[in-house]
């Protein structure tokens, strides 16, 4: 057994630093601000269809944006999807013979 001074980490599954978060998140917001700004400068220029599916994005956009900028980037995810996912160790059961099957034998052995 590996002592915890031995416990090897992978830098695949290393969450990134809060201020790398929450630069990649402002980036994001941005950017989808942008896309609205364009979106509304072109709904005033163009006419018919297009002036309903530009206003539709000026009014959708701010929307995702929040939604995407406020999901949770998980390196979870990440890992599940390369193969590679952290084993879980399940904690010590509450009594010392949870699980143990005893066979009808045995049993037969105890009504005596």
């Amino acid at each position: 057994m590996r002592s915890r001074r031995d416990e090897i980490y992978r830098i695949t599954t290393a969450q990134p630093s809060p201020t790398a978060e929450q630069l990649r998140r402002e980036r994001l917001y941005l950017f989808m601000m942008g896309t609205r700004m364009v979106a509304i400068v072109v709904a005033v220029m163009v006419p018919g269809f297009w002036r309903i599916v530009t206003v539709a994005m000026g009014v959708c956009i701010p929307y995702i944006a929040v939604v995407l900028v406020n999901a949770v980037h998980s390196r979870d995810i990440e890992a599940a999807e390369t193969g590679f996912v952290p084993t879980h160790k399940p904690a010590l059961a509450d009594t010392p013979f949870e699980g143990v099957v005893i066979p009808d034998d045995a049993r037969e052995l105890d009504d005596d």
